[in-house]
């Protein structure tokens, strides 16, 4: 079973190549791609230079707002389907068109075609001179049981602006999933966009067809949207992997080691892969551990190389034949992830502590003035980056169910004052997400009832009844019974993610389906949002074969959390999603 998954796992990439030399053959001779930025390192992951010239691409461009000075007359644009992108391509065919009328231009549209960019070109006056294509690369594997459809903005798209344009493809994207893997028996969506995917993809199996594969390598689908669970987007991850896109942002499964990293005088592309062995024992190690196993590593190279010098002739030309290439591989992953770890450290490690305990007093509502106190602090000396006071107060609110007004204008006016008025979008956006937002009134009823409700609250000590985020909290076992004796780098609770403070709410909800200890229908009480079940959920079926899809991106600590639960479990889990994201999710100024 195991190998037949792999192998419809990598059938994957081969579908997406194809589809993109099919639309690269229908643009006959010699052509150059003008490439989105944000589609670089995805599309190195999907086909390589050598095919792309065997189809006639000559020099491949990134995407400008300066403009292209490409060599050949066909442009080739390759692009996301975003409106201000395609506003910057139209200035620019505007402006090469005045210069030179014999060019021709298209654009390959990732994941499809827009009506909104249609009618954009016909109002620039340029859309009987572009030929649009759609280009719906399938999921992208990143790792042995992490697929991801790298939709860079989708998280923006519809928990802020509401736009649902792109939900069709990835409900097709689910579908064609099942023509690989078979019909799953059931599927579970939490949210009001999984549902409509859900039922998507009910509309697209009777009009384009069903597997014909009977039996599925995957027996669950589960989709659920971002907004399930902000907190595991908001509190600081404590595994390596988790860390280094905190550090360094990792994009399409390759992460870009910047000067950051001891000795880099420049920009270095490094690709994590399931084949580098080094990366595959750290990824989801808690951080604390990982420096030991690396010196442990460097170690066993050292004395690898006294061996070596003690061979003779026979002996060391079979080692450079079979094993000094690996020794090569693994000794350059040792210094990439060694030097990585430098930088986590000298980033995050002088307020590591302090920040994880902060966080720890908001999921629990406990010591709110010292919360309060570091975040002034940090407001008035600098010590926390913009973003991380972003977080900060993000997770304070949604953890408490909103601030008080005083508490909403003193913080949004210090931070704006700090860091200027460019972020009050980002304000206005965080308080549409429902995650920096200001407690109602006590009495609603009538306007001037509230008002006094306001002033007594202020003055005497009022009860105060659960947050909407502590009852589901406890009502799904999120925060973990951790002791002294516990070790965290030996985990046997997914908590260890965040230092045993809290299990990412889906992760425990799968494993309360694994073990049967509440149905779904129990589990959707809790959460937010709409929840809707298609095909029958029994112990028989659902504990062992889930796919597990994240409608507005999926984090790291998610991953490592249920990479765990299949080892404690011995369920498979295969982990997708739109995206991978992190706390970056905050930063939404206007652009």
């Amino acid at each position: 079973m195991e190998r037949d998954v792999e192998s419809r796992m990598n059938a994957l990439h081969q579908i997406s190549q194809r589809k993109l030399i099919q639309i690269l053959d229908r643009i006959p001779g010699k052509k150059d791609l003008i490439i989105d930025p944000v589609l670089m390192r995805s599309l190195d992951r999907i086909i390589d230079m050598k095919i792309l010239r065997s189809h006639n691409v000559d020099k491949i461009y990134k995407l400008e707002k300066t403009g292209v000075h490409a060599k050949n007359s066909l442009w080739v644009y390759v692009v996301y389907s975003d409106l201000l992108t395609a506003k910057c391509i139209c200035d620019q065919i505007s402006a090469d068109m005045l210069r030179n009328d014999n060019n021709r231009y298209h654009m390959i549209l990732v994941p499809c075609v827009l009506a909104c960019i249609q009618q954009l070109m016909e109002e620039e006056g340029i859309y009987e001179r572009v030929s649009l294509y759609s280009f719906s690369w399938e999921l992208i594997r990143l790792d042995s049981n992490l697929l991801s459809l790298e939709l860079p903005n989708i998280f923006r798209m519809l928990f802020i602006d509401g736009d649902q344009s792109l939900l069709p493809a990835i409900a097709h994207t689910l579908w064609s999933l099942q023509l690989l893997f078979g019909k799953f028996s059931c599927t579970l969506a939490a949210g009001r966009f999984s549902s409509h995917i859900s039922g998507m993809i009910d509309v697209l199996m009777k009009e384009l067809g069903t597997p014909d594969k009977v039996d599925s390598e995957i027996t669950c689908l589960v989709l659920v949207d971002r907004d399930i669970d902000y907190a595991s987007a908001l509190l600081t991850p404590v595994t390596y992997l988790g860390l280094l896109d905190e550090v360094f942002e990792i994009q399409g499964g390759t992460v870009a080691f910047d000067t950051k990293l001891p000795g880099n005088k420049q920009i270095v592309n490094y690709q994590l892969s399931a084949e580098d062995g080094i990366y595959n024992e750290i990824k989801h190690k808690y951080f604390s551990s990982v420096y030991s196993f690396l010196s442990s590593k460097v170690g066993e190279l050292h004395a690898e190389s006294e061996r070596r010098q003690k061979m003779a002739s026979k002996e060391m030309k079979h080692y450079v034949e079979t094993e000094l290439k690996k020794v090569i591989n693994t000794r350059q992953s040792l210094s990439f992830h060694i030097g990585a770890c430098e930088a986590i450290i000298g980033e995050l490690g002088h307020r590591f502590e302090a920040l994880h305990r902060i966080e720890q007093n908001m999921l629990e509502g406990k010591n709110k003035s010292e919360s309060v106190g570091y975040i002034e602090d940090c407001l008035a000396t600098q010590t926390c980056d913009k973003l991380s006071l972003l977080r900060l107060l993000s997770l304070m609110s949604l953890t408490q169910d909103g601030l008080s007004k005083d508490e909403t204008s003193s913080f949004k006016t210090q931070f704006l004052h700090r860091y200027g008025y460019e972020y009050l979008t980002a304000f206005h956006h965080l308080e549409k997400l429902g995650i920096f937002t200001q407690q109602g009134n006590i009495v609603s009823t009538i306007d001037t009832a509230g008002k006094l409700a306001d002033r007594v609250a202020q003055a005497v000590s009022l009860p105060k009844r659960g947050s909407a985020f502590r009852t589901m909290a406890y009502k799904l076992k999120l925060f973990p019974d951790f002791t002294e004796d516990d070790d965290m780098k030996s985990p046997k609770d997914m908590g260890y993610v965040f230092s045993g403070a809290y299990i990412p709410a889906v992760c425990q909800m799968i494993h309360l389906l694994i073990k049967g200890e509440q149905s779904f229908e129990d589990i959707c009480k809790v959460l937010p949002g709409t929840c809707t079940q298609n095909g029958e959920v029994s112990c028989e079926i659902i504990p062992r074969k889930f796919l597990v899809y994240f409608i507005g991106g999926v984090t790291y600590a998610e991953i490592a959390a249920f990479q765990l639960l299949e080892k404690l479990t011995g369920a498979r889990i295969v982990v997708a999603g739109t995206n991978i994201i992190n706390a970056q999710i905050v930063d939404l100024r206007g652009e």
